[in-house]
């Protein structure tokens, strides 16, 4: 099979253009925010009957920026919206990734905060639409712990168990349990696989042969077993992407990559047109790695002037509404932000700021 270019609802711009460096966190969220390796995913790890309750068709990842009042400056990897189906209630079910590449002690704690963030936003933004009765029910929430460290994944997936424990206590502790799927854990032949979506089973590998020494010639062999697949050209879009996005991470973040490259490299070329692969290993130099840290610098200063833009807003009107605080952070450009902090500085109310966003 040689896959196709073309301009995939699910591909973004970004990776279409130009390959630069992934780090793992970056290579997981972009990955598993794309919508059709997240149902594949969700439909291996989430237990059938409750599968059976959910509309994957209508997944959407939502915004890995989490910030209020209470929580400030949330950084959650993915986040899933799912409706829920044959229901009266404006409620959706929530899916929280946490991505971990080391053993992390705390992440159920981390997870908590993310958990609550997502509650309280659904039932402010409820309160305000005027559906908060006592028929009213929160929207319910899985979190879930992706693992691929050098080692098992051993810190606690119940939160109740991080609270020091005295007689009486256990039923009254707050009760959050994640889902553990921890690569570490698993073998190379269990390593789980979904018939239509052949590009998980190669997202999966890479996370979890990133640190070994025969990293390309796994990888190599995942992408053998692509090449007698022939799908729509939407599905073969998306797979090449997902193949440029592994290319990305593997040469950025594989440890032993370096010893033997060409045997990855030799394979890809063979699968997929890119116009960019065969001088890929002859610009990957320092050149390229300024480029990813020259990207993080610009998203650091436009994190930084978007969190500004929302303490003027918040001092100057008192309340910034859901909708407005997310286009602001969702904004990566500094220059933007910057002229937004001068219309700030010029409107006499939030509606007025609002309107001139649009």
């Amino acid at each position: 099979m040689v896959v196709q270019k073309s301009n995939s609802p699910e591909s973004s711009p970004e990776s279409s253009t130009e390959l630069l460096p992934l780090n793992h966190n970056d290579f997981f969220t972009e990955a598993f925010q794309m919508k059709r390796l997240a149902k594949a995913f969700l439909q291996i790890v989430l237990p059938s009957e409750l599968l059976e309750c959910l509309d994957l068709d209508a997944l959407t990842a939502e915004s890995k920026h989490l910030t209020d009042d209470v929580f400030k400056n949330l950084f959650a990897d993915v986040i899933y919206r799912v409706p829920i189906k044959n229901t009266e209630h404006y409620v959706d079910l929530f899916v929280i990734l946490e991505h971990k590449s080391m053993d992390d002690f705390w992440t159920i704690l981390q997870l908590w905060g993310y958990v609550c963030y997502v509650i309280r936003r659904e039932f402010n933004e409820a309160k305000e639409a005027k559906r908060v009765t006592t028929d009213y029910r929160l929207p319910p929430v899985i979190a879930i712990i992706v693992h691929h460290g050098r080692t098992k994944f051993t810190g606690s997936t119940e939160l109740s168990k991080l609270f020091l424990h005295l007689p009486g206590i256990e039923k009254y502790l707050p009760k959050l349990r994640a889902i553990l799927f921890d690569l570490s854990a698993i073998s190379d032949d269990e390593i789980p696989s979904h018939p239509d979506v052949p590009e998980l089973k190669l997202a999966l590998t890479a996370l979890k042969a990133v640190f070994r020494k025969d990293v390309s010639t796994k990888i190599t062999t995942i992408l053998e077993e692509l090449k007698p697949l022939s799908g729509s050209p939407t599905d073969d879009a998306i797979i090449q992407d997902v193949i440029r996005r592994v290319w990305c991470y593997l040469v950025a973040s594989a440890e032993h990559m370096e010893r033997d490259y060409h045997i990855l490299f030799d394979t890809i070329k063979t699968i997929v047109e890119v116009e960019t692969m065969p001088t890929m290993l002859e610009k990957w130099t320092a050149e390229a790695v300024a480029k990813g840290e020259a990207r993080g610098e610009a998203r650091g200063k436009a994190r930084g002037k978007a969190e500004f833009l929302l303490a003027i807003l918040r001092e100057k009107f008192g309340h910034v509404p859901m909708e407005t605080e997310r286009t602001i952070l969702a904004m990566t450009d500094p220059i933007a932000l910057q002229s937004w902090g001068v219309q700030a500085s010029m409107c006499q109310s939030m509606d007025e700021f609002a309107t001139a966003l649009n």
